[in-house]
């Protein structure tokens, strides 16, 4: 049941989110070479992490091909075996009750269901890491029989050597495994001498890339390991249990509390501690509770540890993913202790409580979850982004991709005809970025400038300023994760291009609008992608001058209903073309191109509108038409659902 559980749920809104730029990475090595793949990899170079899953993936999509569920399919099939090997390993060890929640909870736990939608090796990890561990477990129980315990210890070197290759932090297990034997073990045995060998033979089969982690993790510098560890703590539990859902700050609270409270109660024998009695969950391994909690200890206790080489040690909850599985079966073993003690009461209400113990944390896990597919969890939009400028850029406009290493999500959806350029890694103060932008400014009338994590390579935001600097800013918009601008350079030009509309309207000034683009003409009102309450209507208007100017003017656009009442207006901009190059400086052979976004009211009701253009001098006052008009209307525009 929970295995066709798991795999409707991470089978649903397989393709809701984009690509952000961690699963472009893996689209782009799993479409390299693999003398390639294996050289970056091994050496940690470039990406830093090992080529196991990069590999799988190079050989999967050959089959399978280059779409997103292709390329996400692999971690929605390693989540669902996950559920199947959790509940085999917590069955054998702490019963069929407690194995039959912790598979619910794991089948829906948001943390892990994000995880298996996304083409990355996280899902690997922790369907190894969980083999590690059942391996460990069942070599043990074999120990304890009297049975042959060298498969077990193979396969357990084995999977330590495969998680490796798939994610150096499935490691982390390993010293909780160790310190397992040593607590309830403490004189060397047989068994002990099993253990040492099965990690030195993993060690060996690992060790260049053992060796290029040495290497290369003090790159970052020396941090703290108590600075900051309760934020630490705290963001880890509320990943595990909530993870991305846009639940208000108190209710997510309330739900990390109470699943926090679970997985501690889980760690004690409530039926010892209380009653005297022994029996209940828990009691088919030997100090089960010791080693779920070192399971969930000791993995934090090591990362904290290299913190004091590495100040990333720590970089997101996505690489404690590990103990995921080991959090929800302390919760599942916590409600099933409480169940048990409720049902010993003979009163019906204590045995409903009991039941309610058992289906709050799966009700918990269920209530975060649809809102992984909501726009406030959306990650990063190169999808919609590259969708946008295929459909609003022309074939003679530049793509901008700041830093270039970005570009991976967008070439990925990349169906448009302008040329990209990709040329700054990085920007520091002291370097040149009169050549390179210049040379881009020269070949195209517009550059559409795309940034993403532009705080590490250029925090300073230089080549947004340099192009905000020179030119006009048509349009703006905020996908998750990106920040897209079109600067106008051939904002001056000899004539209207032959896209524009041909139009004549004279104000009672020295300016003359001649045309003008409506590339939408069919919005919604409301817009939660790219500048989210409002939609919007983009207008491209050129003018040209009639007469010399002794006074500057701006234009205006909005969006009128039949009555004249206004839904939308157009926003104001200090790098308008009419501020950039005011009126007074206008040659009297040259048109001058001015872009408007038109802000629409979110409540605009559907219908048809118009489209109307004004003017005001410098003072703010409104100029109008020769005929004595206040505004013109340019052309029809319709709201739709």
């Amino acid at each position: 049941m929970f295995i066709g559980l798991a795999f409707a749920v991470r089978a649903q809104n397989l393709t809701y989110h984009s690509f952000w730029f961690d699963e472009a990475m893996s689209v782009h090595w799993a479409r390299s070479d693999v003398s390639r793949i294996l050289h970056v990899s091994m050496n940690l170079v470039e990406d830093r992490l090992p080529p196991l899953y990069y590999l799988l993936l190079h050989g999967w999509r050959l089959v399978f091909g280059d779409s997103e569920v292709a390329f996400r399919l692999p971690s929605v099939l390693l989540g669902v075996l996950l559920v199947a090997v959790m509940y085999r390993l917590v069955r054998n060890a702490l019963g069929k009750q407690v194995a039959l929640l912790s598979g619910g909870l794991i089948a829906l736990n948001p943390f892990l269901v994000w995880y298996s939608q996304e083409a990355r090796m996280y899902a690997l990890a922790v369907f190894v890491a969980a083999c590690t561990t059942w391996s460990f477990l069942a070599a043990l129980r074999a120990f304890e029989r009297g049975g042959a315990t060298l498969p077990h210890w193979v396969a357990y070197s084995i999977c330590v050597m495969i998680g490796l290759y798939t994610h150096l932090y499935t490691a982390l297990l390993v010293p909780a495994h160790g310190l397992y034997l040593l607590l309830t073990r403490p004189r060397f045995s047989r068994i002990g001498l099993y253990f040492l060998s099965s990690l030195v033979v993993a060690a060996l089969l690992v060790s260049p890339l053992l060796s290029a982690a040495v290497r290369v993790s003090g790159e970052a510098g020396p941090g703290d390991p108590l600075e900051g560890l309760a934020d630490r703590l705290w963001t880890l539990l509320r990943g595990f249990t909530v993870w991305k859902a846009p639940l208000a700050s108190l209710w997510a609270d309330v739900v990390v509390v109470i699943m926090g409270l679970f997985a501690f109660i889980g760690l004690i024998p409530l039926r010892t501690v209380l009653l005297g009695r022994r029996g209940g969950p828990g009691t088919k391994f030997p100090a089960i509770r010791l080693f779920i909690a070192l399971l969930l200890l000791v993995p934090l206790a090591v990362a904290s540890l290299l913190l004091l080489r590495n100040r990333l040690a720590f970089f997101g909850e996505r690489y404690f993913i590990v103990i995921v599985p080991w959090f929800l079966v302390a919760i599942a073993l916590g409600a099933t202790q409480l169940g048990d003690l409720a049902r010993l009461r003979s009163a019906l209400l204590w045995r409903w409580a009991g039941r309610g113990c058992i289906a709050l944390p799966l009700v918990l896990s269920v209530v975060p979850l649809p809102g992984q597919w909501s726009p406030p969890a959306r990650k990063e939009g190169w999808r919609e982004a590259a969708a946008y400028l295929a459909a609003h850029s022309r074939p003679e406009e530049a793509v901008l991709i700041h830093p270039d290493w970005v570009r991976y999500p967008l070439q990925y959806y990349w169906r448009g005809g302008g040329q990209t350029y990709a040329v700054f890694s990085s920007v520091e103060a002291h370097h040149d970025l009169d050549g390179p932008l210049s040379v881009i400014s020269m070949r195209h009338p517009v550059v559409w400038l795309v940034e993403s994590h532009v705080e590490m390579a250029d925090p300073q935001r230089r080549v947004n300023a340099w192009l905000a600097e020179r030119y006009p800013l048509a349009t703006e918009l905020y996908p998750p994760g990106l920040a897209v601008r079109a600067y106008v350079p051939g904002y001056r030009t000899s004539r209207l291009p032959d896209f524009a509309q041909s139009i004549s309207v004279a104000f009672r000034s020295c300016v003359r609008l001649i045309g003008y683009f409506v590339p939408d003409v069919q919005v919604r009102a409301t817009d939660d992608l790219f500048h989210p309450p409002s939609g919007w209507i983009h207008v491209v208007t050129y003018w040209r001058r009639d007469e010399p100017c002794d006074q500057n003017y701006t234009p205006f656009v909005h969006m009128v209903d039949p009555i004249g009442q206004v839904w939308g207006a157009s926003l104001e901009r200090a790098q308008n073309a009419f501020y950039l190059y005011p009126t007074v400086h206008w040659r009297a052979d040259e048109v001058v191109r001015a872009d408007f976004d038109v802000n629409l009211n979110p409540v605009t009701p559907t219908g048809e509108y118009l489209l109307v253009v004004g003017l005001r001098d410098s003072a703010g006052e409104q100029v109008p038409l020769v005929d004595g008009s206040p505004q013109k209307t340019l052309t029809e525009v319709w709201i739709v659902p």
